[in-house]
């Protein structure tokens, strides 16, 4: 431990997964600096569903998928979106999703995600706890429901692929989901009622919370823009943020949909997209859900919070910086209200943030090939509050020179291609948007 405490380590990323790496290692016994432009849990990870889904590991696209790709994008209502603008610069990515759509790929990727989120909660129960935030979270159910037994049959290889991975679950109908959920209208056919997941009633609070503790423990916060990363400095690391440059012994590029900028000065070349996410809150809905409720067909998420009912959802591909589109914000209140038939619609607020989203649906956690001093820890796409306290253990693991305690080798940074010719030390210039964070 003696050694640990003289170590210095930089967390680029202040979302939940960077707060969870930072508090982490901070526990470990490290001197850890914690550094973005913005306030803890003020992207990605303020404006999420608030699940933490531990059953969470169907890959985005599956054999398939490409089917219902024009259809869901003719529809005005449809969850998916894409910016024509955008579409050059997207084409690969899709390609490279599509390669991974076979049923070795998606078997593979289930895998690694279940042995990823199978902990989860166990691990955000835990830490909560020990941080004095536990009461920002609890342990709860996650009903799936459909319209129509068509859809839900439509949907079977997901449900297979869940229960082969042993994924507690039953079916359920009738008037039973009358029970479990009063607010619900009678014209749901079934659901999947699945145990062992988590709700959490106040994400970006949650975020904060955990970054006070940090900061409580003589942990160094930083608000800054990062401007330089340059590797191979007097002590491993040296980074230049709000004027200062700051030497460390181990850099955690923690930064969401921002760290392929990032990391591509260090030589890498991660394909990692925007996949922007939406939620209307409702201030006074007038309605309760007893837990988190995925409307299956229309694909999205409502989650009771303390400020409210979250309705949150859909995956638009448009560029980092674009902004917020009103006719998607309009199309999840449409959607609840038709969903949730007695939602009061009178007090709204919407958000919109960009999902850190790589093309075979895992994120990338592990040492840098090319860097041994830097560890990565990004690309979690719809998972990044589920996955980040594991996430933040396995990393505090590896910077303590342990072997994980899951298999992480699905997620090695190296399977994705580096830049040629790659650097030996290289200088990050970022713009005003390459330092913000999304957990």
């Amino acid at each position: 431990m003696g050694k640990d405490q003289e170590r210095q380590i930089a967390v680029v990323g202040a979302g939940i997964v960077g707060v969870s790496c930072a508090w982490q290692l901070q526990k470990r016994g490290f001197q850890v600096t914690l550094i973005d432009r913005l306030e803890p849990g003020e992207a990605c990870s303020f404006g999420n569903a608030g699940v933490i889904a531990t059953s969470s590991c169907i890959p985005l696209v599956l054999p398939g998928t490409w089917r219902n790709v024009p259809k869901w994008l003719l529809d005005p209502d449809g969850p998916l979106a894409i910016d024509l603008r955008d579409v050059p610069r997207l084409a690969s990515w899709f390609l490279q999703a599509q390669r991974t759509a076979t049923a070795e790929g998606v078997h593979t990727a289930s895998t690694a995600l279940r042995r990823l989120h199978a902990p989860a909660l166990i691990d955000h129960l835990d830490q909560a706890s020990e941080a004095g935030c536990d009461h920002l979270l609890r342990r709860s159910e996650y009903l799936h429901v459909y319209k129509t037994t068509a859809a839900y049959k439509a949907d079977r290889l997901g449900w297979k692929l869940r229960r082969d991975l042993g994924i507690p679950m039953r079916e359920v109908g009738g008037q039973e989901l009358q029970d479990l959920e009063p607010a619900l209208p009678d014209s749901f056919a079934c659901g999947v009622l699945l145990e062992g997941h988590g709700a959490v009633l106040d994400p970006g609070g949650l975020v904060k919370a955990l970054a006070s503790d940090f900061k409580s423990r003589q942990g160094r916060y930083i608000q800054a823009e990062v401007q330089d990363i340059m590797p191979g400095g007097p002590r491993g690391v040296s980074v230049r943020a709000g004027g200062e440059e700051i030497q460390f012994d181990t850099l955690v590029l923690a930064a969401g949909a921002w760290s392929a900028q990032l990391a591509g000065a260090l030589g890498h070349d991660f394909p990692l997209v925007a996949e922007r996410g939406y939620h209307v809150m409702f201030g006074e809905p007038a309605v309760s859900l007893n837990r988190p409720v995925m409307f299956a067909e229309a694909k999205f998420v409502a989650n009771s919070m303390t400020a409210g009912l979250r309705v949150a959802g859909t995956a638009e591909f448009a560029g980092i910086t674009r902004p917020a589109k009103q006719r998607r914000i309009d199309m999840l209140t449409r959607l609840a209200s038709e969903n949730l038939p007695d939602l009061n619609l009178d007090q709204q607020i919407s958000w919109m943030g960009p999902r850190p989203s790589l093309p075979d649906t895992l994120p990338v956690i592990g040492r840098s090939h090319l860097h041994p001093d830097v560890l990565l820890a990004f690309g979690h796409g719809h998972t990044g509050l589920t996955a980040s306290a594991t996430t933040g253990r396995i990393i505090a693991a590896l910077a303590s020179g342990e072997s994980p305690e899951i298999d992480i080798s699905a997620f090695r940074p190296e399977r994705f291609p580096t830049k040629s010719p790659g650097p030996t030390s290289g200088t990050i210039r970022t713009g005003r948007e390459a330092a913000g964070a999304a957990g």
